[in-house]
């Protein structure tokens, strides 16, 4: 059965649980972004003949509207996320810039839609998704659902490794100061405050009185870490170490990867790195 995931994190579902019995097509390339992406003509020609469009869901794609009346009867499009457990947008902002929302990301809803930071949910999500692989190929509905089983007892595990692991973070050092308000499901979770710091991507370099906001609030709260993305802005960085001795730690991946474990663990370990005892 052909499967068409219109976010990485969902392909890497699709596979745990469609296995042997599906071929998923990736419409998003890495280099491409959950929050600006929209699927172009070439790329829903290469999806021709899917039975299944895996949408993150949580109004992140605000395309599928157009998308659904595209498609027609022709394939079912399953929003993963619409049933999960959702938080509204309400991080501790660092800093905030007149005119920036959520990073740029304004999807019409206060619901956060980054789900996928709370490994619970997406052990959730391997059930939605075996019911709409079942629902469209009902012959193999028992090695659908049988994955599922197998897939959510082996994030069990991650989520059992990231409790232990992150056990050594003082409660005083649990504040997760990130490039945007990506890691909300994950602070509330795993016991953090989500602070998004905002100025420190390539969107523009801050102006003297932002980064002043920044570097007086970083010393007011004890900012031990501040964690960029991919998409840093190396002078901002630059200048927050320098004047307020904060830890640049490594990069985490916000809006998804390959591999959803490897995305948890590579996360997991970078915050451990720059926030546990000693570092």
């Amino acid at each position: 059965m052909k499967v068409v995931a219109l976010h990485p994190l969902m392909a890497d579902l699709a596979r745990q649980v469609g296995g042997q019995h599906v071929e998923v097509v990736s419409l998003m390339g890495p280099n491409d972004d959950p929050h600006h992406f929209n699927p172009t003509p070439a790329a829903l020609h290469k999806a021709r003949g899917a039975k299944v469009y895996l949408a993150s869901g949580m109004g992140l794609e605000t395309y599928l509207g157009k998308l659904r009346d595209t498609l027609g009867e022709a394939a079912t499009v399953v929003e993963v996320g619409k049933t999960l457990p959702a938080r509204e947008v309400g991080a501790a902002f660092v800093c905030t810039q007149e005119g920036h929302d959520h990073e740029g990301h304004d999807h019409g809803s206060t619901i956060d839609p980054h789900w996928w930071h709370r490994v619970s949910n997406m052990q959730r999500a391997a059930d939605v998704v075996a019911k709409a692989f079942s629902l469209a190929d009902a012959g193999h509905a028992a090695d659908y659902k049988a994955n599922a089983r197998r897939y959510r007892a082996e994030l069990s595990r991650l989520n059992s490794w990231v409790r232990r692991t992150l056990m050594v973070v003082p409660k005083t050092d649990r504040k997760l100061a990130t490039a945007h308000a990506s890691f909300g499901y994950f602070c509330d979770e795993y016991g953090f405050e989500s602070m998004a710091v905002k100025g420190i991507n390539k969107g523009g370099q801050p102006s003297a009185k932002v980064l002043a906001e920044i570097v007086k609030t970083i010393r007011e709260q004890q900012i031990k870490a501040v964690f960029p993305e991919q998409r840093a802005n190396p002078k901002a960085l630059k200048t927050l170490a320098k004047e307020t001795g904060v830890r640049i730690g490594g990069t985490l991946i916000a809006d998804g990867s390959d591999s959803y474990a490897g995305m948890i663990r590579h996360n997991v370990n970078t915050i451990l790195k720059a926030l546990a005892p000693g570092k």
